[in-house]
């Protein structure tokens, strides 16, 4: 089963996949590697904004993370198409929460389970999750990755 039938099956698929937003690249391919800008959660075509611990509970955050991996999904597929990728080798999301949160991981989680979906248990990646106070547009999560090619 590809990666598209997996998605499928979950119920999910890629929104339009965004244009930068500034002087830098989306996706940035350099050998077998491919690397994905800090991309954030839309929704309908407009960003989700909002404070984890505030304005939205652990559960909206890793539903707006799960968004923000459909997006670098998106991206990359546009880059260089889905059926290319062997996995994905690296993650770090920024959380944008309350000085008093601490389930940092847990909204990763949104992301990387939806990983997990698409490329198994052996292909999950390395992660950092980090608490911010602020990032563009207001939104709750921002995610950059690192995907390998297929050899």
């Amino acid at each position: 089963m590809n990666v598209f039938e997996r998605l499928a099956q979950a119920g999910l698929k890629l929104p339009s996949p965004i244009k930068p937003l500034g002087s830098y690249r989306t996706v940035s391919v350099s050998g077998s590697q491919l690397y994905v800008s800090g991309l954030g959660p839309f929704k309908d075509g407009k960003p989700i904004v909002g404070m984890v611990g505030r304005d939205m509970s652990l559960e909206q955050a890793q539903d707006a993370a799960r968004l923000t991996m459909l997006m670098i999904l998106a991206c990359v597929d546009e880059a260089c198409g889905l059926d290319n990728v062997g996995r994905c080798s690296r993650l770090t999301v920024y959380v944008r929460a309350e000085q008093s949160f601490v389930q940092h991981p847990q909204v990763a989680n949104g992301a990387s389970d939806l990983l997990l979906t698409l490329f198994g248990q052996d292909n999950l990646p390395a992660r950092s999750a980090l608490g911010v106070h602020s990032l563009p547009m207001g939104i709750p999560v921002e995610i950059d990755s690192i995907f390998e090619l297929k050899g």
